[in-house]
């Protein structure tokens, strides 16, 4: 009995122990680290001139204009705009009055796939948690994925799913921790770029009269901007590097507001 009650203290210290060692390297390591989460929009889907035509690799797209059965002459691929939008998107709907259809037609049945491309690939502030974009599906056998370059130009490809549904559904990709979002030696270039969206059908599905709407495209990113003894060396490093470098370090020290105060002055004199 001894033997057993000694065995159960001992256990008890032991578990004691394990709480008392989390919860400190909660507090010592877990709050070190700050976060600012911010929602950043990235395309709204407003105008047609934000797109270019439907690009692709598919030697079965088919291109020109087809007559369905009841007469009416459809031009494949195509991009237009619908005077709609998702009703789940809450108060965020008062940014958006219009959504981009895409339309694409093949020849044959096979992994047929399109690339919307924007016509600015933008690069994503900070360091990217998830994307969403709202896509309407109409039932297609289709699946929908983003494509993303890390500042070292490798790509990425984040699932977004099935489009085999009807309306409109908000679509989430998580950024996996595997892919580099910032460089480990100053000046720290950051962000994931966004290439392109990608529509891959399944190779028993109709080939042709396919369609998808896209509305509000954002990005939930960690936008913190690190302030050390010495952080203005590595901001001016960051501007004299130029480019998206150059960029994302003006954004972070507010000097984009200040040139535009200075232009407001200038022009007012």
């Amino acid at each position: 009995m001894k033997y057993f009650r000694g065995t159960r203290v001992i256990a008890r210290y032991f578990l004691v122990c394990f709480i008392a060692i989390s919860a400190f390297s909660v507090v010592a390591y877990g709050q070190s680290k700050i976060v600012y989460l911010e929602t950043v929009l990235m395309y709204n889907f407003e105008t047609l001139d934000e797109w270019l035509p439907i690009s692709n690799s598919s030697r079965f797209i088919f291109r020109g204009t087809r007559t369905n059965e009841n007469g009416v002459d459809f031009t494949y691929p195509s991009l237009r705009l619908f005077a709609s939008t998702p009703a789940g998107m809450g108060n965020r709907g008062s940014y958006s009055t219009n959504s981009l259809g895409a339309s694409v037609s093949f020849f044959r049945k096979s992994h047929n796939f399109f690339d919307l491309v924007p016509a600015e690939q933008k690069i994503i502030p900070g360091l990217v948690e998830n994307l969403e974009v709202w896509v309407w599906g109409g039932n297609y056998n289709y699946t929908a994925e983003m494509i993303l370059s890390d500042y070292k130009g490798y790509t990425h490809k984040l699932p977004l799913g099935s489009l085999r549904y009807i309306g409109w559904k908000n679509l989430k990709a998580n950024v996996s921790s595997h892919i580099p979002q910032q460089e480990p030696y100053v000046p720290r270039a950051r962000g994931l770029r966004f290439l392109n969206f990608r529509f891959t059908s399944s190779p028993e599905e109709r080939p042709d009269n396919f369609i998808v709407l896209l509305d509000y495209f954002q990005a939930v990113t960690d936008t913190f901007s690190e302030t050390y003894d010495g952080s203005d060396i590595e901001t001016k490093l960051g501007v004299e590097a130029g480019g998206a470098t150059a960029d994302q370090y003006k954004r972070s020290n507010g000097e984009e507001e200040e040139n535009n105060n200075t232009t407001q002055a200038e022009q007012a004199q």
